[in-house]
């Protein structure tokens, strides 16, 4: 005999269940046509609910769940025990009691079968606790759960109360039993569930913790990536919050060009001493090394000063045996670093044999405010054969001389050569004056796509309205163009509205924009939303962006819709 209708005898034989009544709706066959749904509770139709039994309102996936498993516990509690007690039994019996009702705790496993079954609160009528643990626990499985019914102990945990009142069997709850995330969310990643971790961390935002997404951030940062890009750019993202564990996972980007700016901006964000770090790499002077390692410098900014690397910098441009590309980025990259300690060695390269440190001197000679002193010991390269040297000596006069230099670049365009062009923008961006505005202008009748962009950009980061109005069209046109590039793109919207980037959330390279800017906005809320939306379709580099920015805009509280 089944085990609810053993209940059911135990508890009396007179409260209506008849020996060879059927204990469960699923013993009965079902049609051959009948195939139950993936996540379906039983295979029998579900009874009739009560008319005064009040509905389960529990949304999403898990109230669908709750309310399949409702058919199934309903025909055993209201249709064989309340039914047959209220058939059987006089009003006065105890089982009739109307104030009765028993709770009942207990865990669902993987495939749908109750495991452990609690009386947690007792009605004090032994034959009516006994009826409402039967009902919970019936003959056959329930349907298998959604996922996020489970709980981190890997079981579903769900509370049901069993009334005499009209309530029946109407109350039930799923109970999550979760670490907290500090401690779930690596395990979660371990398992690769990752989607599931970040559902947890919207429906906790949900609920009103606002740290949610943060701690979920600096998890899913501080994991070790098998792409070294993505595994640099988190932990430099870890590292512009101050994290200063990321230390020794971010030297070894310095060693890849793939990585190496981002790994020296991460390490200056941590005050490392980059100097110190990369004298040995200057020293060796083997080419791709020691060329990365001045790249890292320039990118890490400061230096102490003293520093023996700016020594070894010094020595390197000045050994006539090393090559001269390597001597020329030596030059550039000293001067940066230390510009009152390279003066000397850079007036004295302006006129050296070589190409290369004559641009990266002229380059290092542009300082702003240098005056028609700089204009006329620069304006000499602008002839230079080189046409590096004629490049950098045009961004350079342009930074330190300003207006009264402009007349002095006209033989530049009377060549075909765009560099000079391309390498002066930037320091005309810097500017505001008319003239300054018309000589923008003017590059853009080169006619030439690199010098629009470069044109463009310096536009853009200008306030004077001469320059605003050259900008309007100019970016409109960049913005609908298909031949534009996605950075250009990315460039000219970094910074708008939010208003004018929503119309691209679903854009696959300016999404992430519409995030940011949601962010600026302190609408925390919808771009948590936009991250879960799209974890699955972004790349990893891109979600490292995207939740490095989380951490650097943290939401002081988070409202749900």
């Amino acid at each position: 005999m089944r085990r609810f209708a053993a209940l059911a005898l135990l508890a009396g034989a007179s409260i209506g269940v008849s020996p060879g009544a059927r204990a469960d709706p699923a013993e009965k066959p079902a049609p051959a046509a009948v195939v139950s749904a993936p996540g379906a509770v039983g295979d029998a139709p579900a009874p009739p609910p009560s008319v005064d039994e009040p509905a389960i309102t529990v949304p999403g996936k898990e109230g669908d769940y709750l309310r399949a498993m409702h058919a199934r516990i309903h025909w055993r509690w209201a249709t064989l025990f309340i039914g047959g007690v209220a058939a059987a039994k006089p009003p006065t019996d105890p089982l009739n009691n109307p104030a009765l009702s028993a709770e009942v705790l207990f865990t669902m496993r993987w495939d749908g079968s109750p495991a452990e079954v609690t009386l947690s609160r007792s009605s004090g009528v032994k034959a009516f606790d006994a009826a409402a643990i039967a009902a919970v626990r019936g003959d056959v499985p329930y349907g298998v759960p959604p996922l996020s019914v489970f709980g981190d102990d890997g079981v579903g945990h769900f509370r049901w109360v069993f009334a005499r009142d009209r309530r029946l069997c109407s109350e039930a709850e799923i109970r999550r039993r979760e670490d907290p995330l500090e401690e779930a969310l690596p395990r979660l990643f371990i398992q690769g569930r990752y989607k599931e971790a970040l559902l947890r961390v919207s429906r906790y935002m949900e609920a009103g913790d606002a740290n949610a997404m943060s701690v979920f951030a600096r998890s899913w940062l501080a994991r070790p990536f098998s792409n070294r890009v993505a595994d640099v750019n988190a932990a430099a993202a870890l590292a512009r919050v101050g994290d200063r564990r990321q230390i020794e996972r971010l030297r070894p980007g310095l060693k890849s060009p793939e990585t190496v700016v981002v790994a020296a901006r991460g390490l200056a964000a941590l005050k490392v001493d980059l100097c110190a770090a990369l004298e040995p790499a200057l020293k060796a002077r083997e080419p791709a090394s020691t060329e990365l390692a001045m790249t890292a410098l320039r990118e890490g900014g400061a230096v102490p000063a003293g520093g023996a690397c700016l020594r070894t910098l010094s020595e390197l441009a000045a050994d006539e045996t090393a090559p001269k590309a390597m001597r020329g980025t030596a030059l550039r990259t000293y001067a940066l670093l230390d510009p009152e300690g390279s003066h000397r060695q850079v007036v004295l390269a302006l006129t050296d044999k070589v190409a290369e440190l004559r641009a990266a001197a002229a380059l290092a000679a542009g300082k702003p405010g240098g005056g028609r002193g700089a204009l006329y010991r620069l304006e000499p390269l602008l002839k230079d054969p080189s046409p590096e040297v004629r490049a950098a000596t045009a961004a350079a006069i342009v930074r330190a001389c300003g207006d009264i230099s402009f007349e002095y670049l006209n033989p530049l365009f009377k060549s075909n050569d765009n560099r000079p062009f391309v390498a002066m923008a930037p320091a005309l961006g810097e500017m505001s004056s008319p003239a300054s505005a018309d000589l923008l202008a003017r590059l853009l009748k080169r006619d030439a796509n690199d010098v629009d962009d470069a044109v463009t950009r310096a536009l853009a980061v200008r306030k004077d309205d001469k320059a605003k109005a050259i900008f309007k069209p100019l970016a409109a046109e960049a913005k609908r163009s298909p031949h534009s590039s996605n950075d250009l793109r990315l460039f000219l919207y970094a910074n708008a509205p939010l208003e004018e980037v929503l119309p691209l959330a679903k854009d696959p390279y300016l999404g992430i924009l519409v995030y940011k800017s949601m962010l600026r906005a302190k609408r925390h809320k919808e771009a948590a939303d936009w991250l879960v939306e799209r974890f699955d379709r972004l790349p990893p580099e891109v979600l490292g962006d995207a939740l490095g920015a989380w951490l650097a805009n943290p939401p002081t509280s988070v409202v749900a819709k």
